[in-house]
């Protein structure tokens, strides 16, 4: 439950950033991350509020448009990977096999919609 909740406040989050901005993108790779927002100027500061962040070893990868957003997260010693985008009322789950000392064995989205987990031949599923 935790897992669900941080990855929803962090979808949540993406998405202001998703109209805020052309392009942004994420890679799943990074983990630790903390997200905060301006309300007057195009880039953060830590000074301003605090909107989300990860828990240690946890990666969030996004890709954002003007029209959209999808977000992918997963520890990197988990066996499961969480997606959802703007496009879907759906959040998506896959089991991935880490191998000791590994990071994270999914990718990170390559298109702001839901593409990555409605492509034929993948083993994303909707929870």
């Amino acid at each position: 439950m935790k897992k669900i909740i941080t990855f929803t406040a962090l979808a949540l989050s993406v998405t202001s950033a998703a109209f805020a901005t052309d392009s942004l993108s994420l890679a799943l790779t990074t983990t630790g991350l903390t997200v905060y927002g301006s309300k007057t100027a195009a880039t953060a500061l830590i000074t301003d509020p605090l909107i989300g962040k990860t828990s240690t070893g946890v990666g969030v990868g996004a890709k954002t448009a003007s029209t959209g957003y999808a977000i992918v997260t997963q520890h990197k010693n988990g066996t499961k990977a969480f997606g959802s985008s703007m496009d879907s009322t759906s959040v998506y789950t896959i089991p991935v096999t880490v191998t000791s000392g590994a990071n994270v064995a999914t990718t990170s989205p390559s298109n702001a919609d839901s593409t990555l987990f409605s492509a034929s031949g993948t083993s994303w599923t909707a929870m």
